[in-house]
């Protein structure tokens, strides 16, 4: 496929706008993207801004020219090695990683798909993680998760209770 080169006014104003959206987010996480069909890119990307992030395909050289502007620490090229996508958390700072999470499993799971999308690493407060950091912190159970089972734990036993007392009962 033949690629139309971009002009250098078209440059600077992507590495501007990369600039302004790293300056206006909480966290950014990149993904590797790679032949997702177009329906379920679609699905995604509407997750993500319906949930108020920037979903963003990135030009990588510009992307890391603006990373150093924004004062961002530094990945080298090979870090960033398909197509990557931007992910620009402006509200809730963990939000984006338990969407992009829920959809890596799906493609996992379908065998049938030649898609790649995973983690490739993740700026909190500018600092750089890789990959594997984030993919543990995306599979952590959010606090709202953790208090529902640990009411389901202590409810468990009350239950039993209840429903013991309650052949007692009958058998009296």
């Amino acid at each position: 496929m033949f690629k139309m080169a971009i002009t250098k006014e078209k440059k600077q104003d992507l590495i501007k706008q990369y600039v302004q959206d790293l300056q206006d987010a909480k966290n950014l996480i990149l993904i590797k993207e790679s032949a997702l069909p177009v329906s379920t890119s679609t699905d995604v990307r509407r997750e993500i801004r319906w949930q108020e992030w920037k979903f963003n395909v990135v030009r990588k050289k510009l992307f890391l020219r603006a990373l150093k502007e924004a004062g961002y620490p530094e990945i080298s090229l090979d870090q960033m090695p398909w197509a990557a996508v931007a992910v620009y958390a402006k509200g809730d700072e963990f939000g984006p990683m338990k969407t992009i999470s829920k959809y890596i499993k799906e493609f996992k799971k379908n065998k049938e798909w030649k898609a790649e999308f995973e983690f490739l690493g993740w700026w909190f407060d500018k600092e750089w993680k890789d990959w594997a950091y984030v993919t543990e912190l995306a599979n952590t159970p959010t606090k709202e998760e953790s208090l529902s089972k640990l009411v389901r734990l202590l409810n468990y036993p009350v239950q039993h209770f209840v429903a013991a007392l309650d052949q007692v009962a009958k058998k009296k």
